[in-house]
């Protein structure tokens, strides 16, 4: 079968149309997009896609796919490390004591020793 110039070869069902890479690319919630509910956004090699998930649990589990293979895609050598701790710094909690009379005694009589600066 021969084509003509102004004629385009419809792609079949199974026929490959375009690959992606994820290197570079961006993915996130698409919280500005109210047509539809858990969408998410995924930008790769300058064009942009929303893909809705069924329910949120499903959505952070493709954003946190999309992440890991983001963050595997590139070389060893050109991956960006990250700054700063990975994991937030635990915080320590003071027990606090109820101010009983004694404790706010103690701190009335507190001494000041002025510094002397040389």
């Amino acid at each position: 079968m021969q084509l003509r110039s102004s004629e385009i070869q419809k792609p079949g069902k199974g026929d490959l149309i375009r690959a992606y890479t994820l290197q570079h690319a961006e993915s996130g919630l698409g919280n500005d997009y109210f047509k539809r509910k858990n969408v998410i956004r995924v930008r790769l090699e300058g064009e942009q896609f929303l893909l809705q998930a069924a329910d949120v649990p499903s959505v952070v589990e493709w954003i946190e796919a999309f992440h890991a293979g983001t963050n595997i895609a590139l070389d060893l050598d050109h991956r960006v490390m990250p700054k700063g701790p990975m994991f937030p710094r635990r915080r320590r909690r003071r027990n606090r004591r109820p101010a009983d009379e004694n404790t706010q005694a103690q701190a009335g009589n507190a001494v000041v020793i002025p510094a002397v600066v040389l």
